[in-house]
């Protein structure tokens, strides 16, 4: 004769459905395998009876674990929805922002260097030297613009490496001839020893980060005579880039602040300190790392390390 079902049993089964809905589906699970234990212990001791009500808890556990984990999942891929379309709301408005402010500004730049070349007519001393300033200030607040473009793209996640294999003595001389230029009072020179090294590299990137360690060079020591940038080759795929001058060097305080956003190595210094941050960010998408020597009064190198690699990841 069927035996009949504890009338209770199914206000237990809820109870335990909501005490899971409580606790959080792996708790149901913990809790479903305790039950399965003891349903199993019951079926031993010839309690069949009560082992399939235990039996009937643990379906209800589980289905409750399982409800909830698709909830949750359902909720976290919402989350991820929202967080996505938040920082894809702030990179956009940062692009517009860099764009507005890099056309004009690149207008003006043009039109000093116009000036500056004396198209236009003759200058004097002073008007060629207020030349000369715009010029320069145009340069560092369009390359401003970049870096605050490139450091929102990165921190939304929504930056991809364009890799290509790279002669990185080839990008290294075209990006110092341009700042050549833009530091005309300041010697920078290349060294690259051996063969031309080459490794699969964003080659926008690196310029980029090249750029950015030149810049910090000469802002950060203004007493400095000469920059050197080196290229060296690490084997298979791999290679550093090293920027050095002979400036005053920094304290252990100015060092542990080098990688603070807005924060400088020389605070009472030109420089938001933007510059070595992103770097150490392209560094670092590129699976590197950013390296820094320095000693008070014997001037600094920061180095970009670049991991071996026989092909494109």
């Amino acid at each position: 004769m069927a035996s009949e079902e504890d009338p209770a049993a199914p206000r237990r089964r809820g109870d335990l459905r909501a005490l899971a809905g409580t606790a959080g589906p792996l708790a149901a699970v913990v809790a479903a395998v305790v039950l399965l234990v003891v349903a199993g212990v019951l079926i031993v001791r010839g309690e069949a009876e009560a082992a399939v009500i235990v039996l009937a808890g643990v379906l209800a556990l589980l289905a409750a674990a399982v409800a909830l984990g698709v909830a949750e999942w359902r909720r976290l891929r919402a989350d991820v929805r929202r967080v996505r379309s938040i920082a894809g709301q702030s990179t956009e408005r940062v692009t517009i922002l860099s764009h507005e402010i890099r056309t004009p500004l690149s207008l003006i730049k043009g039109a000093s260097d116009l000036l500056i070349e004396q198209s236009p007519g003759p200058l004097n001393a002073q008007q060629l030297r207020f030349a000369e300033t715009i010029s320069s200030n145009s340069e560092h607040l369009v390359q401003l613009a970049e870096d605050l473009l490139t450091q929102a793209r990165i921190e939304a996640g929504m930056f991809e490496l364009h890799l290509t294999h790279t002669d990185l003595r080839a990008l290294a001389r075209r990006t110092i001839e341009e700042l050549r230029a833009l530091h005309s009072a300041i010697s920078i020179d290349l060294d690259v020893p051996g063969a031309p090294p080459h490794a699969w590299v964003d080659a926008g990137l690196i310029r980029q980060a090249i750029t950015n360690l030149v810049n910090n060079a000469v802002k950060a020591s203004p007493d400095a005579s000469s920059v050197l940038v080196r290229v060296v080759d690490a084997g298979d795929g791999g290679a550093t880039i090293s920027v050095s001058d002979n400036g005053t060097g920094m304290t252990d305080m100015e060092r542990r602040r080098l990688f603070e956003r807005f924060a400088s190595g020389h605070p009472l210094r030109d420089g938001t300190g933007l510059g070595l941050v992103i770097t150490r960010q392209i560094a670092r998408l590129h699976g590197g790392d950013l390296y820094v020597d320095t000693v008070a009064g014997r001037g600094t190198t920061i180095i970009l390390a670049i991991p071996p690699t026989d092909e494109a990841p």
